[in-house]
């Protein structure tokens, strides 16, 4: 009799115990999923009621979103109901749904969120020109200080349609497949020695660069880098140049004559970081050497100018280049001059921007017999980060338009068509033009699709590059005759 009484108290001690969530009882079997609706939501959606079917559901059974309990309605034992909210599908990836009784866990389903990307559009497969946009990769999580002035307040609207964060290939992928419906060709990633512990940045700066160079579907898009680091000390050179090499062997790694092609933000930076032109052409000497150990052909290496500020349009301050080709590079370009215009504490017109950056193409050929890639600025507007310019203190910015953005990238274009002698590469391959810049967000240099300006911008470039080629030359970017 004691040890049948022993026996029941046992019995309840484990029934009680299942039905605080310890081993499993035959009172509280485990659940099954056989099916979940809906199954898919798009990416930022609004919230919704999620509705799973089984069996052995129990009124103490809780739905689960990646193993994290939300709030769960008991309709029988082969039912149950959710509320799911809008945060858990903010982003595309597919989420385990399960759900869990005193008795045990369930079998997992997916609910999907898709990635939205968009189809290639008629200038996907333009062949007027190569066209490439520096692509600022300073987006990797909101702690960022680069999120200054945009979260809140009236720049809020110039949040990617894909969202703030470019963390996940999803996101990379979108502005991926928007590039390519726009007509471009490849982005030009800037790139930092040891991107993680850059000071105050507190974020990966390589992030979307690792992503893309993950990716088995790039959308069509090649890519390049840009040494975008002027603290890199001599001593770590070595181990800088091998990190840059190793993405040389992708087989979408942006080439010019055969060779992988390696940016520099300013030959001017260079020589200060390295103390003078001797020194830099030893160290593009090394990345030359280091390409050559690992099998390349050579690196083309293409210097961003450093010009002096507000001399827009003043031939005669415009520096003699020639020097510039005796520290190893093979070609110039610009990554941006929004303060080589005259000083000015305020807005201007879009124009006096396009008219610089015309100038300078013409004024760089004719001071230099290396080839020159242009750029077209996609605008400035610095506010959201208060960014003066360091002479004079001036929060300087530029009106701007989706057309006239669009016709700057043209006339870059027909000036570059207008000699295939001073491209880096001879005819008949296509002229390369850049633009300043895919998603620099804080400085208004931007096209990326976005919340407040659609699709507008890239939709008026890839317009223009459907263009006939040599059909909107302008006499005004004749190159003219070189020194």
């Amino acid at each position: 009799m004691k040890r049948a009484t022993e026996m029941l108290a046992a019995c309840v001690f484990c029934s009680a115990l299942a039905a605080c969530g310890g081993e499993r009882s035959p009172m509280n079997p485990v659940p099954v999923i056989t099916a979940i609706a809906p199954d898919n939501a798009a990416p930022d959606g609004p919230g919704f009621t999620l509705t799973v079917n089984g069996s052995n559901f129990v009124k103490a059974s809780i739905i689960e979103w990646n193993r994290n309990a939300r709030p769960t309605q008991f309709i029988s034992s082969s039912t149950l109901t959710a509320d799911i909210p809008s945060d858990d599908i903010v982003a595309s990836g597919n989420s385990s749904i399960t759900v869990t009784n005193p008795g045990g866990t369930s079998n997992s389903m997916s609910f999907v969120v898709p990635c939205v990307l968009a189809e290639p559009g008629p200038a996907s497969n333009q062949t007027r020109v190569r066209l490439g946009a520096y692509y600022f990769d300073g987006w990797s999580t909101l702690a960022s200080d680069h999120f200054m002035g945009m979260l809140n307040g009236p720049y809020r609207d110039r949040e990617p349609l894909s969202g703030w964060v470019d963390s996940t290939p999803c996101s990379v992928e979108q502005q991926l497949a928007w590039a390519h419906r726009f007509g471009l060709s490849f982005f030009i990633f800037d790139t930092y020695y040891k991107p993680d512990v850059i000071i105050n940045y507190h974020e990966n700066l390589d992030n979307a660069l690792e992503i893309m160079h993950s990716l088995p579907d790039r959308h069509g898009m090649d890519f390049a880098i840009m040494d975008a680091d002027p603290l890199i000390p001599l001593s770590e050179w070595s181990a800088a140049v091998d990190s840059w090499v190793a993405y040389f062997s992708d087989p979408g790694y942006m080439r010019i004559n055969g060779k992988p092609v390696f940016f520099v933000l300013s030959f001017g930076m260079m020589e200060g970081q390295f103390g003078g032109s001797a020194a830099v052409a030893d160290a593009l000497n090394t990345l030359r050497t280091s390409a050559a150990t690992h099998g390349f052909p050579g690196v083309y290496i293409v210097a961003g100018l450093t010009l002096p500020g507000s001399i827009s349009g003043q031939d005669s301050q415009y520096p003699d280049l020639n020097y510039v080709q005796g520290e190893g590079y093979d070609a110039l370009s610009v990554y941006n001059y929004p303060y080589i215009v005259p000083p000015v504490d305020g807005m201007l017109p879009f124009s006096v921007l396009a008219d610089t950056g015309t100038w300078i193409a013409r004024q760089t050929v004719l001071h230099s017999a290396l080839p020159y890639i242009p750029t077209a600025m996609s605008g400035w507007d610095p506010r959201p980060w208060d960014e003066r310019d360091g002479i004079t203190g001036d929060l300087l910015w530029f009106s701007r338009s989706p057309e006239d953005v669009a016709k700057l990238v043209d006339d870059l274009i027909s000036w570059a068509e207008s000699d295939p002698t001073g491209r880096p590469e001879p005819a008949p391959a296509l002229p390369i033009v850049l633009i300043e810049a895919w998603n620099e967000m804080g400085e208004g240099s931007h096209f990326v699709p976005t919340i407040g300006e659609g699709t507008s911008y890239g939709d008026a470039i890839a317009e223009k590059l459907l263009a006939p080629i040599g059909s909107a030359t302008p006499a005004t970017l004749s190159r003219g005759a070189r020194h």
